[in-house]
């Protein structure tokens, strides 16, 4: 087993917190962007500039959810690292 030092499970715990910042940012603004959609017209909704703009949404939601699923599991493997090691991600106690 390799022995991780303190600056390496900083680096992860701040890449698992990136994957799932991203992956949230992108919901809410897809979100929003569907709900906009929403309020279109049926003739704007048929026009080209909307045609594929549900499945786009929907492909991006799905990435953005794979995302914030390996964000998840990047903390969760932090902390395993962390338990076997015995370092800390917070090495200075006050960190979120």
């Amino acid at each position: 087993m390799k022995k991780w030092n303190v600056g390496e499970l900083q680096a992860l715990r701040a890449a698992s917190r990136f994957l799932m910042g991203i992956g949230a940012l992108a919901v809410v603004v897809v979100g929003f962007i569907l709900v906009l959609y929403s309020n279109l017209t049926p003739e704007q909704k048929n026009s080209d500039v909307h045609l594929h703009d549900l499945r786009n949404g929907a492909i991006i939601i799905v990435v953005a959810a794979g995302l914030i699923v390996a964000g998840w599991k990047l903390g969760s493997f932090v902390k395993k690292l962390e338990a076997q090691t015995g370092n800390s991600a917070k090495p200075f106690g006050w960190m979120p």
